[in-house]
Formats: C-alpha cells, sequence, structure tokens
C-alpha cells in the first residue's frame, strides 16, 4: 500500500519532468513567411487542433497569388488533393518526436514522385524548418525552407 501511495504522489512530478523537457508534441499554429531573397513568396497560415492539422499556402510572385488550403489527420488516414498545378496528391502525417513528418506521393503526368516533408520548430518556437526530399527521374533532391512567425 505505500509503494502504491509513493507511485502516486510521483506521476504528477514525473508528468512535469516529460512537459518540460519537450516531450508535448508542438504546436505549429501561426503565421508564417518565407525567409527568401526571391522574387517569389510563400506564407502558411496553419491551424492544428489535437490531430487535425489544417494548411493554408499561399504564393505570390510576378503573376500574383494562389492559394491552397488542405486539411491533414496527424496519425489519421491519406489525404488527397489537388496541388495548385492540379498534379494529384496524396499525403499521410505522423509525428516523429518533436517534428511532424509528410508522406507524399505526388503523381504527375503518368509518374510517382515520392516526397518526404519534415517540419521542426527552433527552441523558441518562432522559426519553422522545412525539409524535404523528393525522388524524381530517378534523381534525389534535397531542400530547406525556413519559415518565420508572424504577428
Amino acid at each position: 500500500m505505500q509503494l502504491l501511495s509513493r507511485s502516486a504522489r510521483a506521476l504528477p512530478a514525473l508528468l512535469l519532468a516529460i512537459s518540460a523537457n519537450g516531450l508535448t508534441p508542438p504546436d505549429f499554429t501561426g503565421h508564417w513567411r518565407q525567409q527568401t531573397e526571391s522574387g517569389a513568396q510563400r506564407q502558411l497560415d496553419i491551424d492544428q487542433n489535437g490531430h487535425t492539422l489544417q494548411v493554408k499556402t499561399t504564393v505570390t510572385n510576378s503573376k500574383g497569388s494562389r492559394q491552397l488550403e488542405v486539411k491533414y489527420e496527424i496519425g489519421g488516414a491519406q489525404t488527397i488533393y489537388k496541388g495548385l498545378d492540379g498534379d494529384e496528391f496524396r499525403s499521410s502525417v505522423h509525428r516523429d518526436g518533436s517534428s511532424l513528418v509528410f508522406n507524399t506521393i505526388e503523381r504527375e503526368g503518368g509518374r510517382e514522385i515520392p516526397e518526404t516533408t519534415v517540419w521542426s520548430l527552433s527552441e523558441d518556437r518562432n522559426h519553422l524548418q522545412v525539409k524535404r526530399q523528393s525522388a524524381k527521374s530517378k534523381k534525389t533532391k534535397d531542400s530547406l525552407i525556413l519559415y518565420v512567425r508572424q504577428p
């Protein structure tokens, strides 16, 4: 009985330690602007509520602005949607530690192009890093996009 009582008292401390060590899944909610020096600008408006992730992407360039809105279920079923260029995408999202991992297949001109994208937040939660790896025409391409949280 005494062991059970000690365990019950230790549980809140353990939960607090887990939360303080960053094991609580991060919330990517916010308005994010791409850090770039090119003419094209990309913004993300992210609303994360539990396992639901709503992402609105706005791309602005010399031809104007285009928007794409996609709703994902973290750890859930695959999301199927049309991209800004009309190609079909099939994405699933899962957590990997403090990151979100998007496994995507793009269907373009009869080909399937696999892509893995990893989102991670800086320690201060004001920078979003998006690492992408795709395999097109038997060549692997890596890219990194950095976003800054906007007020």
